[in-house]
Formats: structure tokens, sequence, C-alpha cells
């Protein structure tokens, strides 16, 4: 009985003591969260097919269960209020709205919502609600526009991450923060210890807002932000940060001389513009053990004070512009595992075995003369896996690199290896290695198999390799053999390689035709088969490439219609067939046609012909380059989406007018209609629709009326090209606005006008064209001191211009003086995106140039009715390649400053009155290959040697007193009549310093008296500067004075 009694009070106890224990299961999870959570649940879908990285966290979310133990949330154990939501990476699709369930989880401290794709929602102002949030993370999840202020009411939160979000339909479009919104956020956030701002556009954001930066701060990341100015110094000061990432913006570095953190570990700064020198004061980071200072426009050398960072790990230092030889004190930074010093001006040769020290060297990255120690550097580097070793001057395979057990990453590249590969090469790395670069070297021979089974990337691009085409190991993920001679067909087995994404065989001499069995790579994402010898037509199973990003097959032999479907594929971006055979119309889409993701297209260059279908640009919303040029398209001009930046269908039939609705492509960089049949007048909206126009190109229309009048202030546009139309009326004044103007091309119109001499304080302009229209008057001298200084082309040509030669301006032509010595590949005028053109008369011809070399000079005043003297000063010139001076009213003597135009091609003076000799020094132009002196005044002998050898006879024809080769009238020693000329005349009244001091017969004018004074002078060297100015100064009574004093002394 007692037993039982004892049991019963010991019942009565464990209930109690149960009545008073917390029952946690029964308060977890409040009905009104659980309901939320549901809700979210139900206002997006998850789709696991787009990521494989997805953990569908919500799939185990079900309605009756405690919403507690639902993967992806946390709960408080005593209230059971939800405080944590964490839904990365779980597939989510849709839009997150203001209504959204989710705000009514007001208790939360932590909200991950990172990889997903919110379908370029907002970051809604409603996450004020969360007043107790600690962690918030919305990276990588497509939100766009703008950082809402209200994130800043967060005044608790510890960590916020924004970054990579970014429109995901093809446009990378960043989400955006403005400075008042920045500004209050940092202020208000006085306890954020990380912050992640990558990919976010903080253009807007002035950098002086970082001094508010909390001092909380370890971690803050602004990778990519468009952020501009000058960096605060204090940001290296922050007394708790252990990271700092802000490379690759567009601002100015000042490291400050002292009071840096101590805390800092890691410091990235690359892609940014760092003033001069690595300051010394940089080994106080006494901590640091990353430092990335990647293209920062570094000077100078690597200071000792480095040393003292002697916990580094790793250490880029990369294309800068660092000097002097590699300090051997970089290996006392025992702890090193990756350091990359490519591509910098280091000078010297260096040993590389003193880097054998760094027992945990891991990568080794070097752009110097090497000393390779090759029979003493065995085992050198036992844990190396990453060499690089590109513009190293080497001329054979290392062979040390058979030693390089652990090799996982190799680069050769841009080197001078030449020969065929070392049988032991094979053999490096043979377990390990996953990348390999041997491009840009003069490797030959063959190669019949790669025996890397681990290789996932090999680049042979830009060597002399031939043969068939190798086929690389079935795990290769990027293949590029462009540049080289492989022959052949591509084989079939190239099919079999399920991991490939990037095939690029560009510039060989591969032909037949495109495998049908491509369509079976599944994850190829670029296929490169440019400038080959292709046959036949794109197969359709390219089709199912669902990945396909980049298709180029320009260059080829391709004989087909054009293959509809690739305009309709759902991930292609870049479509490239220019230069092929492809013909007929292209058919409209097929309905129902969903929007592309295509950016760039070109089909130039082939034979395709009708309408343009207007129902792909409907459709295309991301487009930003479409070329249909070089085709026999028709119809009205096809308007391309406002996306668009570059649109030519240039060398089309295209006809009517020019429809206003072109000016709906606000985004346009380069607008080349040229070569069509457009006529009509232009929308007056042509010149101003767009601030961001560089290029607008309508030649060779039909075009009428005048110019529309309103340019866009600010505006960037750099070439107009309107020539060959029937312009009318006068040039507008309002081009004055267009300061980037470089090229401007109005020949061959009808428009009438006076010279538009205002055009000269235009500070760029550099190629000038106004030949061929109805331009008259005379050109009055320049107002500006500095007035066509870039000019490097100028043609007045084929115009009613008259009075004195405009000897003005051609005086102030400053580009043309200076040759350029420099030696390397030819520059030309333009850019990447647009190379400019223009007709020259050269040598006697009409010609196009195509490209213009920034170095081509050339004056055209030709048939005009210009009069006056040839200046001295003309020989200033040095740099000029065309001079053409025919058809005019030109008088006096051929200066003998001609001979100073070493780099003259061309000239012609043809149909002038010129008298005098032929100045000997024009024999000894060695450039001039063409020669019009015909119909002048011109006496005397011919002169002979070197150019003047070989032209002929009509380059001097119609001057009856000249004689010798190549005439057929010979020269007989007596002397010839020298004809009288005034003593110190002045060639252009008005013009001061442009005079000559000649050869005179004394007392012409004044009586006879014989004898000759020799001399002919310039007054362009220093030693008659001062005679220059004061005739200048003195004016017309004084030269007057100056004659007739002459002619009295001459006289006794």
């Amino acid at each position: 009985m007692e037993f039982y009694q004892f049991l019963y009070v010991l019942f009565c106890l464990s209930g109690q003591l149960l009545l008073n224990l917390p029952f946690s299961t029964a308060q977890l999870c409040h009905p009104v969260q659980h309901n939320a959570l549901l809700q979210f649940n139900d206002s997006f879908t998850i789709e696991t097919d787009t990521n494989s990285n997805c953990d569908p966290k919500m799939t185990t979310w079900k309605n009756g269960l405690d919403c507690c133990s639902w993967d992806g949330v946390t709960c408080e154990n005593v209230t059971g209020n939800i405080i944590g939501l964490d839904l990365s990476y779980s597939c989510l699709q849709g839009t997150l709205r203001s209504n959204s369930s989710l705000f009514a989880l007001r208790h939360l401290q932590s909200l991950n919502l990172a990889f997903n794709n919110f379908h370029s929602s907002p970051i809604l102002p409603e996450l004020s609600v969360f007043a107790e949030l600690r962690h918030l993370n919305l990276s990588y999840s497509s939100f766009s526009g703008l950082v809402p202020v209200e994130i800043s009411f967060l005044s608790k939160l510890v960590l916020l991450d924004l970054s990579w979000n970014y429109k995901n339909d093809g446009i990378f479009e960043e989400l955006k923060i403005e400075n008042t919104a920045f500004k209050i956020i940092v202020q208000n956030l006085t306890k954020l210890r990380e912050l992640n701002l990558d990919i976010i556009d903080m253009s807007a954001v002035s950098l002086s807002s970082f001094v508010n930066l909390s001092s909380s701060l370890t971690f803050f990341s602004a990778f990519d932000c468009i952020l501009q100015g000058e960096l605060p110094p204090n940001i290296f000061s922050l007394p708790n940060l252990l990271d700092l990432s802000l490379d690759f913006n567009d601002f100015m570095v000042s490291f400050p001389k002292s009071n840096w953190s101590k805390s800092l570990e890691s410091l990235t700064l690359s892609f940014t513009s760092i003033s001069g020198k690595i300051p010394n004061s940089i080994g106080e980071f006494k901590n640091l053990k990353t430092l990335h200072l990647r293209n920062c426009t570094l000077t100078g050398s690597i200071p000792s004070s480095l040393v003292n960072l002697t916990k580094l790990t790793i250490l880029d230092l990369s294309r800068n512009e660092l000097t002097g030889h590699i300090p051997s004190f970089v290996v006392k930074l025992e702890q090193l595992m990756y350091v990359d010093l490519s591509f910098n001006n280091f000078t010297g040769v260096l040993d590389l075995g003193v880097f054998s020290t760094l027992k945990n060297l891991q990568a080794l990255r070097l752009t110097v003369e090497l000393n390779l120690m090759y029979n003493s550097m065995n085992d050198t580097f036992s844990k190396l896996e990453t060499l690089a070793l590109p513009s190293c001057n080497l001329t054979e395979f290392p062979p040390f690199l058979n030693s390089l057990q652990m090799l996982r990453e190799l680069d050769l590249s841009k080197n001078k290896i030449g020969g065929q590969i070392p049988r032991w090469f094979w053999d490096v790395g043979k377990g390990t290695l996953q990348s390999l670069d041997i491009s840009s070297n003069l490797i030959e021979g063959g190669i019949q198999q790669f025996p890397w089974k681990e290789l996932i990337d090999v680049d042979l691009s830009d060597n002399l390799f031939q043969g068939p085409l190798p086929i690389p190991p079935l795990h290769i993920v990027f293949f590029g053999a462009n540049y080289n001679r492989f022959s052949g067909e591509i084989p079939s087995s190239i099919c079999k390689l399920s991991s490939l994404k990037s095939l690029r065989l560009a510039r060989n001499n591969l032909s037949g035709s495109i495998p049908q069995c491509m369509g079976n790579l599944a994850n190829l994402s670029v296929l490169d088969l440019s400038a080959n010898k292709f046959e036949g037509i794109i197969p359709r199973a390219i089709d199912n490439c669902a990945s396909l990003f980049l298709l180029n097959v320009s260059h080829n032999r391709i004989n087909d219609t054009f293959p509809k479907w690739l305009l309709e594929a759902p991930s292609l971006s870049v479509i490239t067939l220019q230069f092929n055979e492809f013909h007929g119309q292209i058919d409209p889409p097929t309905v129902p046609f969903h929007t592309s993701r295509l950016q760039f297209f070109s089909i130039s260059n082939n034979n395709l012909e009708g309408q343009w279908p207007k129902e792909y640009f409907l459709r295309w919303l991301n487009l930003r380059t479409v070329d249909l040029s070089n085709n026999r398209f028709e119809g009205p001009l096809p308007i391309p989406p406002p996306t668009t930046r570059i649109y030519s269908i240039a060398n089309n039939k295209i006809g009517g007018k020019v429809s206003p609705l072109i000016c709906n492509t606000t985004e346009l960089r380069v607008l080349d209609l040229s070569n069509n049949s457009l006529m009509g007048t232009l929308p007056e909206c042509l010149m101003s629709f767009s601030k961001n126009l560089s290029v607008l190109n309508l030649r060779l229309n039909m075009i009428h009326g005048v110019i529309p009048r309103k340019f866009a202030e600010d505006n960037k546009l750099r070439t107009m090209d309107f020539s060959r139309n029937r312009f009318e009326g006068t040039l507008p004044r309002s081009l004055l606005h267009c300061e980037n103007l470089e090229v401007l091309d109005l020949g061959n119109n009808r428009m009438k006008d006076t010279f538009p001499n205002w055009l000269g304080t235009l500070p760029k302009l550099k190629v000038l064209v106004l030949r061929s229209n109805m331009f008259h008057g005379f050109v009055s001298s320049p107002r500006e001191a500095r007035s066509f200084f870039e000019l490097r082309i100028f043609d007045l040509s084929n115009n009613n211009l008259s009075g004195l030669l405009p000897i003005s301006y051609i005086m102030k032509l400053t580009a043309m003086m200076y040759q350029d010595k420099r030696q390397g590949k030819p520059q030309y005028m333009g850019d990447g995106n647009y190379q400019d053109s223009v007709m020259v008369t050269m040598k006697g011809l009409e010609i196009r140039l195509v490209k213009i070399l920034t170095i081509f000079t050339s004056i055209d005043l030709s048939s005009n009715h210009f009069g006056g003297e040839l200046p001295v000063y003309i020989g200033n010139l040095k740099s000029l390649k065309g001079l053409n001076f025919a058809h005019n009213n030109l008088t006096g003597y051929i200066p003998l400053s001609t001979g100073n135009l070493t780099e003259l091609e061309w000239l012609d003076l043809s149909s002038n009155k010129f008298i005098g000799s032929i100045p000997q020094e024009l024999a000894d132009l060695t450039s001039l290959a063409f020669l019009n002196l015909s119909e002048n005044q011109l006496i005397g002998p011919i002169p002979r040697g070197r150019q003047f050898n070989t032209f002929k006879s009509d380059s001097f024809a119609m001057n009856p007193r000249l004689c010798g080769f190549p005439l057929s009238e010979t020269c007989t020693n007596n002397p010839r009549e020298i004809p009288p000329i005034t003593i110190l005349r002045e060639n252009d009244t008005g013009h001061g310093g442009w005079f000559e001091w000649r050869a005179i017969l004394m007392g012409y004018g004044c009586g006879t008296v014989g004898g000759v004074s020799l001399g002919y002078i310039g007054l362009g060297s220093r030693k008659f500067e001062w005679l220059a100015g004061l005739l200048e100064r003195k004016g017309a009574n004084m030269r007057k004075k100056w004659r007739r004093n002459a002619c009295r002394s001459y006289q006794r």
C-alpha cells in the first residue's frame, strides 16, 4: 500500500513539474505566420531545371505541420515567432510584390533570399517593417530598380548584401542606388559589419559619403559599381576593417601616408587608378594576407617596405607599369601561395630559382626575361599548381616543367617558342593538368591526340599548327585553335565531347560541311567557325544546342537560304553570318514568336533580298548591334528596336524617306544608311534625338533639302558624312555644339554658302570635306588663334571660292607640321564600332579610302578661283602626303621650301600661272609618286634624278619654255631670261610673316642696272624672325617706303 501511495505522489509531482515546464511545441508556429509562409509559397513557382545548385526548401512546407520544422525557417524558442527565413538557392521564380505575405513576419531577424529569380522586381520599401532585422541578403536574385532609402530604417542591421542583381532577360541593367539614399543608409546603419554592393550602379554616389561608413565594418565590397571621383583615404583607417574590395571602378586612389588600419587582412583595388607609385606606407598593413592591385596604372619600383607584410599569402601586382628589377625580398615573404607580377615593365634577367624558397607557393605568374637554370631546378616547386610565363621571350619549352608533379595550369602564351612540341612535354602534368595555354607562339607541326585525361581548357591559337584538327579529351570544356593552319573536315568524334562549352576554330583552312552531329553538344555556348572554307548549309540540328550563346560562321562559303530558325532560338545572343552566300528572302517569324535574347546580329555581305520582316525588330527587345549592310534589301527603311546602339543597312536598295520613327532609337551610337536610294528631306529630330550618337552616315543617297538646324548640346557626334546627296542651303551654325566632331564630309551636294570659318573652333576636327558644292566668296582670315589645328584632311575643291589663297589657314594646320616617326601597327581613324572613310583625289584619281590612317594628311583646294602665290611656309607641313592646288589662278614661283615636304606622295599644281624654274629640291622627294605641273609658265631644265626620272611628259606639258627629259625639247647652254620681280614682295596681303627674299634683276621699274643679287632666303628661319615681326608691324606704308628707297639706291 505504501508503495502505491509513493507512486501516486511521484506521478502528481511529475505532472506538476511538466505543467510548470514551457511546452515549446505548443507555443511554436503562430497560425498567422504559418499561413503567411504558405501564401508566400503559393505566390512563386519553383524551377529546378534552371540551376543545378537548387535546393527547393519550400517543397517540404506542408499545411498542418509545425512551420518551425520547415526547411529554411527558424523560430524563437520562447515566443514561437519566426525570426529567421533562409530561402537561398530555393529555385524561386516570380515577382515579389508590396502586398506579399512575407511582410507579415514582423519579427524576422534574418532574411536570406539569395540566388533566386524575382524577375526584375524592385527591392521594396516595405522591408522597413522588419525592425529587428540583423541580416538581409538579397544577392543574385534579379532585383532591379532603385535601392530604397527605407533600408536605412533597419538600424539593427549587421549584414547587408544587395550584390549581383540585374535584369535577367538578356539586358545587363544593374540595380541602382542614388547619392541621397546611400548617404542616409551609411549614416543610419551604424552597427553594420558586412556590406556587399557588388554590381550595383553607384555612378550617382559621391565618394565623400564613404567618410560616414560605420566604424564597425569588417567587410566592404563594391566591385564594378561605376564609382567615380577620388576615394577618401580614411577608408584605409577604419579600425575594424578586415576585407576591402573596390575593384573595377573608375576612381583615383591616394593612399594615406600613415594611420593605416592595423586589422586589414585583404585589400583588392584591381582595375582602379592609383596615382603614381606604391607608397612605402603600405608596409603598415602588418596583418595583410591578400593584396590585389592588378591593372592600377602603378609606376615605379616595388617598395622595400613590402617585406614587412610577413603574413601575405596572395600578391597580385600584374598589368601595371612597374619598372626596375623584381626585388629579391619578395621571396622572403615565406607565406606566399599566389604571386602574379606579370605584364609589367620589369627589366633584367630573373633567376626563376629564387622562388624555390617559397615552400607554400602554389601559383606563380611572371612576365620578365628568365634564367631558367634548366639543370638545377628539378623538384624546386613541389606544390606549384599554376605556372604562367607569358611574354617572357622563351624560345623553347622549359625542360624543368617535367618536374612539376602537381601542375594543373600552364600558360606559356605570347612567347617565341618555335619548332614542334617535344615528346617529353606530353608527360608534363600527365595526371593533373587541367588548363594549357600555348597560344601566340611559333609552334608548328601536327597534334595527334592529347595525353591529359583531366584537361578541361586548352588554347592552341595563333601558332603554325597544321594537319588535321586534334580531338581533345572527353572532359574538355574550352577548346581554342584559332589562327592556325589546321585543314580538312571537322571530325565527327568532336560531337562526343558532351562537356564542351566553347569551340573556337576561326581562321584555319578547315573545309567541308559543318557536322550535323554538333546538335548533340547540349552544353555548347560558343561556336566560332569563322574564316575557314566551310560549304553547304548550317545544320538545323544546331537548334538543339539549347545553351548556344554565340554562333559565328562568317567569312566562309556557306550557300543557303537564310536559316530563319536561328532568329527564334531562345538563348542565342550573338549571330554572325556575314561574308557568305546566303540568298533569297527572309520570311516573317513563325507565330507565336517569343521575345529573343539576341543582342548582336550581322548578316552583311550576302545576297539577301526583298523587304526585311519588321516583326523581328518588334520582338528583339535586347538588340544592341544589327548589321544588314551589303545585301539587296529593298522597301522602306526598317526601324530597329529602341535598344539598338549600332545600326547599319548601308549598300542596299532601301528607298523612301527617312522616317521620324528612327528618332525613337535613342540609344543609337552608330547609324549608317549610306549607299541606298533614300530620298526626301530629313526629319527635324535626326540631329538631336540621341546625345550618344557618334556616327551618322547618309552618304550616297538622294536626300535633299536643308540639313536640320537643331543639334543637341553636349552631343557625342564624331563623324557626320552627308556626301553625295542633294543637300542645299547653308551649313547650320548649331554644328558648333558638336565639340567631339572629327569628320565632317559634305562633299558633292548643292550647298550654297560662304566658307564656314567658324568650324575652325571645333577642337577635334580632323577631316573637313566641302568639295563639289557651291561655296563662294573670299576665305576670310581666321578669328581664332588656334583654328583647324587638328585638321589632317582639308578639301575645298570644285567650288567657287575666290580671292587670295587662304594662307592664314594653311599656316595654322599644326597637325600637318609634325611627322610621326613611331613604328608599329597602323592606326586608323574611328573606333571599334566604326571606321571612317573618305573620298580624296589622290594622284590624279578619285579614290575612296575605306580606312583613314591617322598619319594621312592632304590639302585639296583645286578647281576654285584662288589667286596669289604659294607661301614659303608651305614647307613646314612636313607630314603632308598630298597637295593639290590645280585649276586656280596662282602665280609666282614654286617655293624652294616644297623640298621640305619629305612625306609628299602627290603634288598637283597644274593649270595655274606659276613662273620660274622647277626647284631642284623637288627631285629629292623620294616618296613623290605623282607630279602634275602642266599648263603653267615654267621655264628652264626639268630636274633630273630619283623620282623625276619616272615622270612622263604629261606631268610637264603645256609649259612652252620647259626643256629636258622627259620632254622632246632639249635644253641649250644659253642662259634663259629671268623675269624681273619686285623686292621683298608680300605673298598674301594682310598675313604677316609670309615673305620671300628673292633673286632680283637690279633696277626693275627704276632704270637699268647690271648685276644679279644672289640669294633665296625664307624669313621663317629664326635669324629673320625679328625682321618678319618688324614688317608685320610697319604695314603697307612702310613696305612702299622700302621699295621706293631701294629703287633710288639702284638708280645711283
